[in-house]
C-alpha cells in the first residue's frame, strides 16, 4: 500500500514536466517537417523551372531555325560567307535582317564563314573578327543547329545584355555541306517571360501540396509524440528496475565471494585427498609386486616341469602366466608414476647409441608384427650418441611402437624413423591404423585415458604408456607430438637434444 502509493506519488511529480514537453515535441517535429518539406518543393521547383526553360528555349530555337532557313537563307549568297562584305552589301543585309526577322526580341545576328571570320555582325565593328569559340563553330558546320547562353551587346546599344544564341548551318544545296553558318541573339527575357506564368501556377500547386501534406502528417506526428512519452515512462520505470537489480547483483556478488572462499577449501581439501591417493596406489603397489613375483617363479617351475603337466593344466598355467605378467607390467607402471610424482625418478646417464635401440625394439617387436599381418620396418641416418639413460630410452620406444602395432589392422604398417636436425634426435614412430579423434587428443598424456577407438575395438591398455613415455623424454630434456588423423593412421615425433647434457627435474604428474 505504502508503495503503491508512493508510486502515485511521483507519477503526479512528473505530470507537468510532462505537459511541458509535448507541446515541444510537437512544434519540433512540425518546424522539422517544414523545412524538410520546403527544401523539397524547393528543389521540384528548380527542377521545373529547368524544365520549362529548356521547353522555351527549343521553341525559340525552332522559331529561329525557320527564320534561318525559310526567310533569311533565299536571300543570301555565298559570296557573304566567303570575305568580309562590302559597305554596299552591308546595308543591304541590314535590311535584310531587320526585315526578315519576325521572331520577337531578336537583338543581334551574323554571318560567319567556313575558316571562323565574321562576314557579317549587326554590330558592325565585329565584321572581320574570329569568332571565340571554334569548337562549337565547328560543331555547327558538322550540321548541327546549336544554342546556347551568353551576354552580348545589342545593335540597339544594350551593354551585356543577357541572350539565347542559335547558331544555323547554312548550305548551298539540300543536301551539300555548309558553306557559312547563321547567328542569331534573342534577348533571354523573351524565354523568361513564357516560363513565368508556370512559376505561379507551380508555387500555387506546391502550396497547396504542403498543406494537404502537412495535415496528413499531423495526425502521425501526434500519434508518434504518445508513443514517444510512453517509451519515456517505461525507461524510467526500468531505469528504477535497474536500481533495485543493481543492489541485488552487489549482494549476490558478495555471498559468490562467499561461496568461492568455499570452494578453494575444497579444492585444498581434494588436493590432499589426491595426495592420499596416490601414496595409497604407491603402497599397494609395492605390496603387490612380491607376491605377483613369487607366484610368476611358482608358475615358471610348473612349466619348466612337462612331465606331470598336463596339456589342459599347462594351457591354464599359460593363461595365468599371461594375466600375472599384465598385472606385474601395470603394478611397474603405477610405480613409477609414483616416482615420477615424488620428483624421485632416477636417470643413469650415458652415451646412448639410438640407432642401437632402434634395430633392438625392431628385432623384438618384427614377431609380433608378422601374427598380426603388419609391416614393421625403420629407415636410420647417422645419428651422433647422445647423453642419457639407455633403459628409459628403449622403454620410450617400445612404449610407441607397441601403440602403433596395437592400434594397426592386419595389412597395415608401422614405420620408426630415426634422424638428426637443428641440434636435436628425430624419433619417429608412424602407423596406418585407427588414428585419434581430434577432440581427444589434448587428453593422450593423461594417467588412465583410453581413447574411443581404443574401447569400441577392445585394444588392451592401462592409459599409462603415453604418461610414461612423455615424463621420460622430458626428464631427458625433450619434447614429444602428436599428429594424427582419425581412420588415416598417427605419428608421435619425439626430439631429444645432442647438445649438452640437460639436468631437467623429473616432471611433476599434473604436468605430464
Amino acid at each position: 500500500m505504502v508503495e503503491s502509493t508512493s508510486q502515485k506519488t511521483r507519477a503526479a511529480a512528473r505530470t507537468p514536466g510532462e505537459d511541458d514537453v509535448q507541446p515541444r515535441l510537437r512544434l519540433r517535429f512540425a518546424l522539422y517537417t517544414g523545412l524538410v518539406l520546403l527544401g523539397t518543393g524547393l528543389a521540384i521547383t528548380w527542377l521545373v523551372n529547368r524544365e520549362v526553360e529548356n521547353r522555351a528555349a527549343r521553341t525559340v530555337e525552332s522559331q529561329a531555325r525557320a527564320v534561318a532557313v525559310t526567310n533569311l537563307r533565299s536571300h543570301l549568297r555565298a559570296a557573304d560567307f566567303t570575305a568580309p562584305v562590302s559597305r554596299a552589301r552591308r546595308k543591304a543585309l541590314d535590311g535584310l535582317f531587320r526585315r526578315s526577322i519576325v521572331v520577337p526580341g531578336v537583338v543581334g545576328g551574323g554571318l560567319v564563314s567556313p575558316d571562323g571570320t565574321i562576314t557579317y555582325s549587326a554590330r558592325h565593328e565585329r565584321i572581320g573578327q574570329k569568332v571565340q569559340h571554334p569548337k562549337i563553330l565547328a560543331a555547327v558546320l558538322r550540321g548541327e543547329v546549336t544554342r546556347r547562353v551568353t551576354s552580348t551587346n545589342t545593335w540597339r546599344a544594350q551593354k551585356h545584355l543577357k541572350v539565347l544564341q542559335i547558331l544555323v548551318p547554312v548550305r548551298a544545296t539540300f543536301s551539300g555541306k555548309p558553306i557559312g553558318v547563321i547567328a542569331l541573339d534573342q534577348d533571354y527575357r523573351a524565354v523568361a517571360v513564357g516560363t513565368g506564368d508556370a512559376h505561379l501556377r507551380l508555387a500555387l500547386i506546391l502550396a497547396v501540396a504542403l498543406l494537404a501534406l502537412f495535415a496528413t502528417l499531423l495526425p502521425i506526428m501526434n500519434r508518434l509524440t504518445r508513443q514517444l512519452e510512453t517509451r519515456n515512462r517505461r525507461l524510467r520505470e526500468l531505469a528504477e528496475e535497474r536500481g533495485s537489480l543493481l543492489e541485488a547483483e552487489r549482494a549476490a556478488l558478495t555471498e559468490a565471494e562467499a561461496v568461492h572462499q568455499l570452494l578453494s577449501e575444497q579444492n585444498e581439501r581434494l588436493r590432499e585427498l589426491d595426495r592420499l591417493k596416490d601414496e595409497f596406489v604407491s603402497l599397494v603397489s609395492h605390496e603387490l609386486r612380491t607376491p605377483l613375483t613369487s607366484i610368476r617363479g611358482y608358475i615358471e617351475l610348473l612349466l619348466e616341469d612337462g612331465d606331470d603337466v598336463g596339456a589342459d593344466q599347462r594351457r591354464y598355467l599359460e593363461i595365468v602366466d599371461r594375466n600375472s605378467e599384465r598385472l606385474l607390467e601395470l603394478v611397474s607402471d603405477l610405480l613409477f608414476l609414483a616416482e615420477i610424482e615424488a620428483g624421485k625418478l632416477g636417470i643413469e646417464r650415458s652415451q646412448v647409441d639410438l640407432s642401437k635401440i632402434v634395430e633392438e625394439c625392431i628385432e623384438t617387436s618384427s614377431p609380433v608384427a608378422d601374427a598380426h599381418g603388419i609391416e614393421l620396418n625403420a629407415k636410420v641416418d647417422r645419428v651422433p650418441r647422445l647423453q642419457g639413460d639407455r633403459a628409459r630410452l628403449a622403454q620410450v620406444l617400445d612404449n610407441l611402437v607397441s601403440n602403433g602395432l596395437k592400434f594397426t589392422p592386419s595389412g597395415g604398417r608401422v614405420e620408426v624413423r630415426l634422424s638428426a636436425q637443428d641440434g636435436a634426435a628425430i624419433l619417429e614412430v608412424e602407423d596406418t591404423g585407427l588414428g585419434i579423434p581430434v577432440d581427444e587428443q589434448e587428453r593422450l598424456f593423461e594417467r588412465f585415458f583410453r581413447s574411443s577407438n581404443a574401447a569400441e575395438n577392445a585394444i588392451p591398455g592401462t592409459g599409462l604408456g603415453l604418461t610414461i613415455t612423455k615424463a621420460i623424454v622430458e626428464r631427458h630434456g625433450g619434447r614429444i607430438e602428436v599428429d594424427s588423423a582419425e581412420n588415416t593412421g598417427t605419428t608421435v615425433r619425439v626430439s631429444l637434444p645432442l647438445g649438452a647434457r640437460h639436468e631437467a627435474e623429473a616432471p611433476s604428474l599434473a604436468a605430464a
